[in-house]
């Protein structure tokens, strides 16, 4: 004779909290992956606007050839003042004054590297005030509170 068989019953209770346990401690090694990619990605595109605004101030020094010097010293601070070489003429003045600051902190935008600032140095190769010139760009900002740096140099007015 056959014994009656029991009715099939759930999960208990503690199943269920295993398996929970299991799928959290899963979804959070994911979560890990996702932020981890969310910095790099952010990482990226602050290098990205580094290049591009440095590149624009290396474009404004090569255009003015000879006259390179005239941009030495000039700077733009993390609170978007600019300051300009005393030697510097008036279209060189402008272009560091208008496009170099709207690139970083364009007008009713958010700006393009937050907490950025940059400085351009240009140096006479010969040491006697003339071109051919050494101009290094830099461009520096934060990072999730870790200073970032982005430098590019070239030779110009040859």
């Amino acid at each position: 004779m056959h014994s009656p068989q029991q009715p099939e019953q759930g999960f208990t209770l503690i199943e269920t909290m295993i398996a929970l346990a299991i799928f959290a401690i899963g979804s959070l090694g994911i979560l890990a992956i996702l932020m981890n990619g969310f910095n790099i990605n952010a990482e990226g595109n602050n290098l990205t606007g580094g290049y591009q605004i440095a590149q624009n101030a290396l474009g404004l020094i090569r255009a003015n050839g000879s006259n390179a010097l005239q941009f030495n010293g000039a700077a733009i601070s993390k609170t978007g003042n600019v300051t300009v070489p005393g030697s510097a003429n008036t279209v060189v003045a402008q272009a560091i004054s208008s496009t170099w600051k709207n690139m970083l902190y364009p007008p009713g935008l958010p700006s393009a590297l937050p907490s950025a600032s940059g400085k351009i140095m240009v140096i006479s190769q010969q040491g006697n005030g003339m071109c051919p010139c050494a101009a290094t760009v830099s461009i520096s900002w934060l990072l999730n509170g870790i200073p970032e740096t982005y430098s590019v140099q070239t030779i110009v007015g040859y």
